[in-house]
């Protein structure tokens, strides 16, 4: 009979695992707010004009870039962003709450906002790269819920330090290979320019 033996990487994996499970209504809920903020984007973007600021702030910080430059700076964007949402100040769940609704209504504005794109257009510019970020999104998002939420909802009651090393965890192993397939993915243009 073998023995099994547990590695650090097993460990990190199964508490990256465990804490998905015990957030899952949260990160459920965080999708939620995400589409419910898109769809008020999209119905009433001429009501969200502070949105192209934002916008035009976020493409004038990736102008100008060469392909690997784009990557690496979407890339490190992301994990920012998504670190702050999940690991960092969640404020008892409000901030990355607020930002499954900004991002949201975001995306609605946009959608709403480039009336010349198609819905296909839209969903090629948009869903190769979604597919790893979104799911990215929604894991920050909502682990960052259940880290301000989580004891008030949850049988099981863990300490602040506790939640943050699981936050870190499920950071670590599903958050950060999204994003950076993501990212990858999102210089898909750029690439092709090198290439070509």
């Amino acid at each position: 009979m073998g023995v099994v033996i547990m590695t650090e990487q097993d460990g990190i994996f199964k508490m990256a695992l465990d804490t998905l499970k015990a957030s899952r209504n949260f990160i459920f809920l965080a999708l939620l707010i995400y589409c419910t903020a898109a769809v008020v984007g999209w119905m009433y973007p001429e009501n969200l004009d502070f949105l192209k600021n934002q916008f035009e702030e976020l493409v004038h910080k990736f102008e100008g870039l060469g392909p690997l430059g784009f990557m690496a700076r979407i890339f490190m964007h992301n994990l920012i962003a998504s670190y702050l949402a999940m690991c960092f100040i969640v404020f008892w769940g409000i901030i990355p709450m607020s930002l499954a609704a900004f991002n949201g209504l975001l995306l609605g504005w946009f959608a709403g906002w480039m009336e010349a794109l198609t819905w296909t257009q839209l969903l090629i510019f948009l869903g190769p790269h979604g597919i790893f970020e979104w799911p990215a999104m929604f894991i920050a998002f909502g682990v960052g819920m259940w880290r301000g939420l989580g004891n008030f909802f949850s049988p099981e009651k863990l300490s602040w330090i506790q939640r943050w090393k699981r936050a870190n965890s499920a950071y670590l192993i599903f958050v950060v290979p999204l994003l950076f397939v993501a990212a990858i993915i999102e210089g898909r243009y750029h690439l092709l320019e090198l290439l070509s």
